[in-house]
């Protein structure tokens, strides 16, 4: 049975071992990475000439801004002229040379207006149909996901597959493969495995699968047969001992009497007391051979003390506690013979009936148990070939650079800025020119005056005078007899 579970486990390692050996994991990004290379290569062989004509983009937008700034220029030097030299004195035909240069500027930037306005609506135009139609059917259906579900509109790219990220991955357009699902996988940091499903390339299940392993086990485990009939533990001769120890009369000694003698001292005086003061004693006496006979005899005392009292009444110490104990343990000592016996009875019965079907249920306990780690470890190795293998964030992130960013934020939004300040300068044109036109009346010099007098009602003034302004003879090349010297 070990042998067998052995054999199993080993079999779903070496599984393991061949399915991450066996997982197209590399070889789907060296794809990937043969195609990033590709797209590298290409886009650094028309960088020049993006960058090239990114320049001239740049001068373009900076001649519009340069014309728009000259009409500007002509408009505000005409104001600050005519403003400066304008003499409410003087006549159309005398007005002074700074007021008639205001008039001129102005008339100049009516001039480049209409000249240049034309261009400027065509540009405003076509960048508005650029920028509108791209934020309007790419940047806002891009931020809400209604791109992705156009993408995968189906027969809308090919119109032989359904769905045709499928159709150019695993080369079969009827699984359920969409842009939005893959997008919203990789934004939520998923494997490539559950991103792409890759499942319908390789399924980890059948691979990971140890039910499959453990049935034919768990058949051989339920089939065993196990005799332990010839096991005794213990025999009648044992038995028999047993309860010739219960009744051997150990339950009548008299404990308390070997306790009493046990306690009792080893030697009737203290014998280190004893050698205390009988070398005292020979301190008392005269210098000489009694003295010295008398503290010899209470060396030895300490020695036998040391070497003998002692040692005594260590093992009177053990002796006690072992009576103790004996005094404990040979209570109802018959009856608890018997109960062991019992036991061992009760025990020898359930070796003799169940020990096959006890054996059986722990040993498959046991099995489960080893190949519950096996199925964890399984189930965590899925969890992270679907989740945490090869995360497709980066991917995301990519299009949402690619995308949101670059196209939308740096290019759309631009466009969109420019043609709408193009366009808001370009409108503004008109009131200006009307303004400008009508203003520049009152301060160019005039060749002649637009203005007919009454005969009747302006009083006879000779012209040197000038008093009412007025110094020429002819209106409009009419003679006026009125004004005549």
């Amino acid at each position: 049975i070990l042998l067998d579970i052995k054999n199993v486990l080993e079999s779903i390692g070496s599984n393991i071992t061949i399915f991450t050996k066996t997982l197209p994991v590399q070889k789907i990004l060296g794809d990937l990475m043969i195609y990033l290379t590709q797209s590298e290569a290409y886009i650094q062989d028309y960088f020049p000439v993006v960058e090239q004509y990114d320049f001239y983009r740049w001068l373009g937008c900076l001649i519009l801004c340069c014309m728009l700034v000259l009409i500007l220029v002509f408009y505000y030097l005409g104001l600050l002229c005519g403003t400066c030299g304008y003499d409410k004195n003087a006549s159309p035909t005398t007005r002074g040379c700074i007021s008639n240069t205001g008039g001129n500027f102005l008339m100049a930037g009516v001039g480049f207006s209409f000249l240049f306005s034309w261009l400027l609506m065509i540009v405003v135009v076509l960048t508005f149909i650029t920028g509108g139609n791209v934020e309007k059917l790419v940047c806002e259906p891009f931020e809400d996901k209604t791109l992705f579900k156009v993408l995968d509109t189906p027969y809308l790219l090919n119109q032989h597959w359904k769905n045709y990220l499928s159709g150019i991955l695993f080369k079969n357009p009827n699984i359920n493969l969409t842009f939005e699902k893959v997008y919203s996988d990789c934004k939520e940091n998923k494997g490539i495995y559950t991103s792409l499903h890759l499942e319908h390339l390789f399924n980890i299940n059948e691979f990971l699968n140890i039910s499959m392993y453990t049935e034919d086990l768990a058949l051989k485990i339920e089939h065993i047969q196990i005799n332990l009939s010839k096991i005794i533990l213990l025999d009648e001769i044992g038995k028999e001992n047993l309860l010739n120890f219960s009744s051997s009369g150990i339950e009548g000694i008299n404990f308390a009497a070997y306790l009493t003698e046990i306690n009792k001292s080893v030697t009737k005086v203290d014998l280190l007391s004893f050698a205390n003061d009988l070398e005292a004693r020979a301190d008392q006496l005269p210098k000489g051979a009694l003295e010295n006979a008398l503290k010899g005899h209470a060396n030895n005392i300490r020695l036998i003390h040391n070497q003998q009292v002692v040692p005594l009444e260590q093992a009177m110490s053990t002796l006690n506690q072992s009576i103790r104990l004996l005094k404990r343990t040979s209570s109802e000592l018959m009856v608890k013979v018997k109960n062991v016996i019992s036991a061992v009875n009760a025990a020898q019965l359930l070796i003799n009936n169940n020990a096959s079907l006890v054996i059986v249920q722990e040993t498959k306990k046991y099995m489960d148990t080893i190949v519950g780690y096996f199925e964890q470890y399984a189930e965590w190795v899925k969890e992270s070939i679907a989740m945490e293998v090869a995360a497709c964030k980066p991917i995301a992130n990519v299009i949402d650079t690619a995308v949101d960013i670059f196209l939308c934020s740096y290019i759309t939004d631009s466009v969109n800025t420019f043609w709408f300040g193009l366009g808001g300068s370009s409108m503004f044109l008109i009131p200006a020119i009307i303004f400008a036109v009508k203003l520049s009346k009152y301060y160019r010099r005039m060749d002649t005056e637009d203005v007919y007098d009454d005969v009747k009602t302006i009083p006879m003034k000779t012209t040197e005078n000038g008093n009412n302004g007025y110094h020429k003879e002819r209106l409009y090349g009419i003679h006026n007899p009125v004004f005549t010297r």
